[in-house]
């Protein structure tokens, strides 16, 4: 079944529709989660559609997606060299940085005209958060000291998984000190006071590591269509029955669905969600193909400025929906108002990203 499917040269070396349609897939979901979750209802949160968008969606066909997509994308970038890749983490973890300035400001500006002290609270949280881009600038960093070191696909999948049950013994810790946990935290599960980090190293890098290994896969298989008919129903079942056996029993990733266990995942919630992102592409790559080609351009652009898109679509969550709308005016909306709320700002945030000066960003 499987002879000839996987050869030693690289065969396969062309842009993949599959991972186009998983960025696509995890932005969509990400700029969704981020509106919803900015108007605050810890209840909605626990239940019904919400608890499915932020996280079932959201917390698993989401970041983990993108982050399993971005270590593909590596393996099919030409610019992997050492020093690129440093150089370009750098500039992820100091965008990071930069958006929570921009992003915490509505919080720190309600705080100032008296719209309550936790507020206050928020805007201190938020800029100290380390987030989705922070945590892709150290990947970036650590694939430079690995590829420095020579180190095989395997071997690089390999560390990932030993950071990953690491990162699962020492979440939701205290260091002891604030420098300390500051110092700590962009590598395991801290969050203490204010002090937060929602995408420790140690337990995220395994998505980046196993799409890596995942994307050299690929680049030597003779016939995807082939690969994605073997590999897509595997991961689709075993996605359903430990999603199925994760939320029934209330464990894992949900143990406590606003707890940090979503964010520091074990090995075997890791593998949960990269079977969700081996699922997402095998769907992308047999539906794609038959698409119009206003809609696969549509797909392809947006996954070509995903990181645009990200950057910009924070600041209409932040200063319309948690500033405006959730700060100012005290309101929440019914949840189909609220998701029409989100696909606005994600057309909106796709529409600038193809324009400058946004279309001159380059990370």
């Amino acid at each position: 079944m499987l002879k000839g499917l996987i050869v030693e040269e690289e065969v396969n070396t062309t842009r993949q529709w599959s991972f186009d349609f998983a960025k696509f897939i995890a932005i969509v979901g990400m700029v969704l989660v981020h509106t919803f979750i900015y108007i605050w209802d810890e209840d909605g949160l626990e239940q019904g559609f919400q608890y499915r968008l932020n996280n079932i969606y959201g917390g698993v066909l989401a970041a983990p997606v993108f982050m399993f997509a971005m270590g593909v994308g590596v393996a099919y970038s030409r610019c992997t060299d050492g020093r690129t890749m440093f150089l370009r983490g750098l500039k992820l973890v100091a965008a990071g940085y930069l958006l929570n300035v921009v992003r915490c400001l509505p919080q720190l500006l309600l705080w100032k005209a008296g719209y309550g002290d936790q507020h206050y609270g928020w805007f201190v949280e938020e800029i100290n958060l380390f987030d989705i881009l922070q945590f892709a600038g150290v990947a970036f960093m650590l694939f430079a000291l690995l590829r420095w070191l020579k180190a095989s696909p395997t071997v690089i999948l390999l560390v990932s998984l030993a950071f990953s049950i690491f990162g699962t013994f020492v979440r939701s810790v205290d260091m002891g000190s604030t420098w300390a946990n500051l110092l700590c935290y962009p590598f395991i599960g801290i969050h203490v006071g204010d002090i937060w980090t929602s995408f420790p190293l140690a337990n995220w890098f395994i998505f980046v590591a196993a799409g890596y290994w995942t994307g050299k896969l690929i680049r030597r298989c003779t016939d995807m269509d082939r690969f994605f008919a073997l590999v897509t129903p595997v991961a689709g079942f075993l996605f359903a029955v430990c999603m199925i056996y994760l939320t029934t029993n209330a464990t894992g990733m949900f143990s406590d669905v606003n707890d940090d266990l979503f964010y520091y995942l074990t090995p075997f919630d890791a593998f949960v969600c990269i079977m969700g992102a081996l699922l997402v592409a095998g769907v992308g790559h047999f539906i794609m193909p038959h698409e119009p080609h206003v809609l696969q351009n549509e797909v392809r652009q947006i996954a070509t400025d995903v990181t645009r898109i990200y950057l910009i679509h924070w600041v209409f969550v932040c200063y319309l929906v948690g500033g405006l709308m959730d700060g100012v005016l005290n309101l929440y909306p019914n949840d189909l108002l609220l998701l029409v709320v989100g696909l606005c700002i994600l057309v909106i945030s796709a529409w600038l990203a193809r324009r400058k000066p946004f279309s001159l960003i380059k990370i």
